[in-house]
């Protein structure tokens, strides 16, 4: 036998862990192209070099629930539940215009009252600049929910928002449910 010894325990754990980061990875369905649009209007090398603001994710507001009727707050009452997982955007300019698209993954189960649908969530995109608010909109986007088939993940996009291109780099993008009420359309 050589000096080295092999430990089956770790061969296997280092199999397991591979397994895993593989089904792991095969849960990502969206491309590039689907979130980005790549295809139709290609980012230039001067849109990665430019100034493109962050986004991140709205302080509280990561999580949706549903409960029934009259149990808010009950955990055995939850139909469903949501998770905003990851935020990103994308930056173009253009005639001087900063166009920029968002983009939030996530996911939805079903909770202990949950017998699979369609849920309708509504996801707020908002941008500063300093103390002002030159954009705000919210998406009410559905995403269907299989019962007994886990997580359903979802990918939601604004790509809406158009700003005059900034002189000062004090422009935030924030992304989050948003249960109301709303104020703003």
């Amino acid at each position: 036998m050589s000096s080295k010894s092999f430990d089956l325990g770790k061969f296997v754990r280092a199999g397991i862990l591979a397994v895993s980061a593989i089904a792991l990875a095969s849960c990502q369905t969206a491309t590039t192209e689907d979130t980005l649009n790549v295809a139709e209007d290609p980012v230039t090398e001067d849109d990665l070099r430019a100034y493109c603001p962050r986004v991140t994710l709205n302080e509280g507001t990561a999580y949706f629930r549903t409960y029934t009727k009259g149990n808010d707050g009950n955990a055995d009452e939850i139909i469903y539940q949501a998770i905003i997982s990851d935020v990103t955007r994308t930056c173009k300019y253009r005639n001087g215009q900063l166009f920029i698209t968002v983009a939030a993954a996530g996911r939805v189960v079903n909770g202990p009252k949950g017998t699979g649908g369609n849920i309708t969530m509504p996801i707020r995109v908002a941008v500063k600049s300093g103390e002002g608010l030159p954009y705000s909109r919210l998406g009410k986007f559905e995403v269907a929910v299989t019962p007994g088939a886990g997580a359903s993940q979802f990918i939601y996009k604004d790509d809406q928002i158009v700003l005059p291109e900034p002189t000062v780099r004090n422009i935030q993008i924030l992304v989050g449910f948003d249960e109301g009420p709303y104020t703003t359309p």
